[in-house]
C-alpha cells in the first residue's frame, strides 16, 4: 500500500510540474530568451520591423509591464540613452540623468503614480532598451535577473 501511495503521489507530482512547465510562456527572439513565470504574461506577440524587435511581458498581481526593445542603430548606449529620456521628458515625464552602470546607461522616471526604470547599452552593432514600469519597479528587475538569458551579453546589462 505504501509503495502504491508513493507510485500515485510520484506520478501526480510529476504531471503537475509537467502541466506547470508546459504552460509556463517563453519569449524567444534571435537577441534573447525571457521565461515568464506564474503571474506573468506576453499581451501580444513579439513586434518586428526593419531590424527592430519589441517584446512585452505583463505582471497580473502589480501590473508592472517589461519592454525589450532591439534597434538596429550602432549609435553609443549614451546616445540612446540621452535621445530616449529626451522624448520622454518632451512628453511631460521627469526623468532622471542616465548613469552609467558597466557597459549600460541606466535612468529612473516617473509619471502619475509610475515609477520607471531604463537600460540602454549597445553592442556596437544594434542597441538594447529595456523599460519597467509599475507601482514598483522591484518585480520586473527580479524578472530580468532570474529568468532573462542574453544570446549577446554585450547587448544587455550584466544586472537589473
Amino acid at each position: 500500500m505504501k509503495k502504491l501511495l508513493t507510485a500515485l503521489t510520484t506520478g501526480f507530482m510529476s504531471i503537475v510540474l509537467f502541466i506547470s512547465v508546459a504552460l509556463a510562456e517563453e519569449i524567444k527572439t534571435d537577441y534573447f530568451t525571457l521565461n515568464l513565470p506564474e503571474g506573468w504574461t506576453q499581451p501580444q506577440p513579439v513586434q518586428s520591423a526593419n531590424g527592430a524587435v519589441i517584446a512585452l511581458a505583463q505582471n497580473s498581481a502589480d501590473k508592472s509591464v517589461l519592454s525589450i526593445a532591439i534597434t538596429p542603430v550602432p549609435l553609443p548606449a549614451k546616445d540612446v540613452a540621452s535621445q530616449t529620456l529626451a522624448n520622454m521628458k518632451a512628453g511631460g515625464i521627469t526623468v532622471s540623468d542616465p548613469v552609467q552602470s558597466g557597459d549600460s546607461y541606466v535612468a529612473e522616471f516617473t509619471q502619475n503614480q509610475s515609477n520607471g526604470v531604463g537600460y540602454f547599452t549597445s553592442n556596437g552593432k544594434v542597441n538594447s532598451v529595456v523599460i519597467i514600469i509599475g507601482s514598483t519597479t522591484d518585480t520586473g528587475k527580479e524578472l530580468m535577473n532570474k529568468q532573462f538569458k542574453p544570446a549577446d551579453v554585450k547587448l544587455f546589462p550584466a544586472s537589473y
